[in-house]
């Protein structure tokens, strides 16, 4: 049996990766930053000596997820920053793609609950590199687009609330297992036909 080639190594690093990530997400989801290396690596049905191969740490672990959360979230969102229409119906579309995504992605929903939560469960400046990225990445441009779309007198209000609803309308449905029943489109259109009435 001849040895792997580098491309097949690298494709099993994927591989591997992907699924320690994968088993973080939902392991963080019952446990939140209690979780231990060891119960990835039986979520991820693999040995702990792989997992720790990979991850010396948890806090290296969620790094890694919280940061691949955040590339996968401005990925989805794409279509909202460059979209047609005006501003708030990008911020309408923008916030529709958010919830979907975070319902379809825990660890999307993770990155969202933990920014919210201004990783107060996280120690030291660990993620302060994470949390400026997000700011400029998702939530500065999002700010904007309420700003030139509503005429709000407090953008950054509106979009603060308008997240903390995503987020609480996700954790509901993840935490009572409702994903499937998730009218994320309904949601967002009941909470900016409020934002539209303060229009008029």
């Amino acid at each position: 049996m001849s040895p792997r080639t580098k491309e097949q190594n690298e494709a099993i690093r994927e591989m591997r990766m992907n699924q320690i990530m994968q088993a973080a997400a939902e392991v963080y989801l019952e446990k939140g930053i209690q979780l231990e290396i060891r119960d990835v690596a039986v979520k991820a049905e693999l040995g702990y000596g792989t997992v720790y191969h990979y991850y010396k740490n948890k806090l290296m672990l969620l790094e890694d997820l919280l940061w691949d959360a955040l590339n996968r979230t401005e990925a989805a969102l794409l279509p909202a920053f460059t979209g047609d229409g005006g501003n708030l119906l990008k911020a309408e579309s923008f916030s529709k793609l958010l919830l979907q995504k975070c319902i379809q992605d825990p660890s999307v929903f993770i990155l969202l609950k933990t920014v919210a939560d201004n990783f107060h469960q996280f120690p030291g400046n660990r993620f302060t590199k994470l949390f400026g990225e997000f700011q400029e990445r998702i939530y500065l441009p999002f700010v904007g687009m309420i700003r030139e779309g509503s005429g709000s007198k407090s953008p950054e209000k509106t979009a603060n609330l308008i997240f903390g609803s995503l987020v609480g309308c996700a954790a509901l449905n993840i935490h009572h297992d409702m994903r499937n029943e998730l009218d994320a489109t309904g949601i967002v259109d009941m909470i900016f036909s409020g934002i539209k009435s303060e229009e008029n």
